[in-house]
């Protein structure tokens, strides 16, 4: 079975699904998130500077200035990401090179180091964010390129990965100065020993206290008020009572806790990943992702993802592989892939081969735009 996604190679990279993924994943909700944060910003400005400075309408403008920031980030994000697509980087296609990673140098930190035995030569590429592409080219001793152009700049994706990679032509090291790095053998097949996975087991065990998702904004919310009522600050009780409104409508996300706890138990005691074959169903909007599973002893499952990870969800698509730390026959697993920091809740129903034609609820939607740019998910 093939493990990873990679890219197609024989069209522009920005007409490559799983690269259009990626832009489109970033761009989708850069304008909504602009709009929101210059309108946080705009109203803690004005109650900063028309309204009394007493203490609901302080801690209104320091929240509403902390909810700016939090959402222009993803702005940057998308900014950032899309550069390469602005300015040409990707009009032509993927390059499949030999790879792997060079060497730390102690003299110079800073950087990360590629070498990429790519015709007519060997490139050292640097780059001061690769981090998260090193382990996969070590391991699978190739990449995806794209460049470099005249400037020595270049774009860089990683089989399994979802992201585009920004390196540049070292100007003062030969291939011949740089020494490889070797592989280290795996010695465990548990996923957890993974360093990847269990950096990803972090924040997917957060699953199981769904109570902070309510809690957070309801305690800001409610010390918010309990500042407006005297002296009266009217901007601190409608920013109270719509974060107390917010933490509301997180509770309904309180009945996943269960479900994620029974995953991160079959997690922890998985000693070797399931892997089975995997059909994704076609998908609307709406709609939980889901598919198909054969299970090892025959038979099928049907698989529905309440939380897609795009990642996940394209590694599957290309692959038709799906990844389990856990059994099949359990009501919730964890979904992931090997040396790749995702993790995913996965709901199963063994003897299922259709899901219910219901609408997913709203406060579980996620990714839907670049879901769209998935081509089995759009039969």
């Amino acid at each position: 079975m093939r493990r990873y996604l990679r890219p197609q190679t024989d069209v522009p990279a920005v007409e490559d699904w799983s690269t259009a993924l990626i832009l489109k994943e970033n761009r989708a909700f850069a304008p909504i998130a602009f709009a929101i944060s210059v309108s946080f910003a705009a109203v803690a400005s004005c109650v900063a500077i028309f309204l009394p400075g007493s203490p609901g309408n302080v801690a209104t403008v320091v929240v509403l200035g902390a909810l700016s920031v939090l959402t222009s980030l993803s702005v940057v994000a998308a900014v950032v990401e899309s550069a390469p697509a602005r300015r040409g980087r990707l009009n032509s296609p993927w390059r499949r090179c030999s790879a792997t990673v060079a060497a730390p140098m102690p003299d110079n930190p800073w950087f990360q180091r590629l070498l990429v035995f790519d015709e007519p030569g060997t490139l050292v590429l640097r780059g001061t964010s690769l981090e998260g592409a090193l382990d996969l080219v070590l391991d699978q001793q190739e990449l995806f390129l794209c460049g470099p152009d005249e400037e020595g700049r270049a774009i860089i994706r990683v089989p399994g990965l979802c992201q585009l990679y920004h390196a540049r032509v070292d100007p003062l090291l030969e291939a011949a100065d740089v020494r490889p790095m070797e592989r280290e053998p795996a010695v465990s097949s548990r996923p957890l020993d993974d360093p990847a996975v269990a950096h990803a087991f972090r924040y997917f065990r957060w699953g199981t206290r769904q109570w902070v998702f309510p809690v957070i904004p309801g305690a800001v919310g409610c010390a918010l008020v309990g500042l407006s009522i005297r002296p009266l600050a009217i901007a601190g009780l409608v920013t109270g009572g719509l974060l107390l409104l917010a933490a509301g409508i997180a509770t309904s996300l309180l009945a996943l806790a269960p479900l994620y706890r029974q995953a991160v138990d079959r997690l922890e005691a998985a000693t070797e990943w399931t892997t089975v074959p995997f059909t994704l169903f076609p998908w609307e909007p709406a709609q939980e992702v889901a598919g198909l599973a054969q299970l090892p002893g025959g038979g099928m499952a049907l698989v529905q993802f309440p939380f897609p990870n795009s990642v996940l969800i394209a590694n599957i698509a290309d692959t038709g592989t799906l990844w389990v730390a856990g059994s099949l026959t359990d009501q919730a697993v964890a979904v992931g892939i090997p040396r790749i920091t995702v993790l995913s809740l996965a709901l199963v129903q063994p003897d299922r081969d259709t899901p219910d034609d219901k609408p997913q609820p709203w406060l579980l939607r996620g990714n839907e735009p670049s879901l769209r740019r998935i081509p089995v998910l759009n039969r």
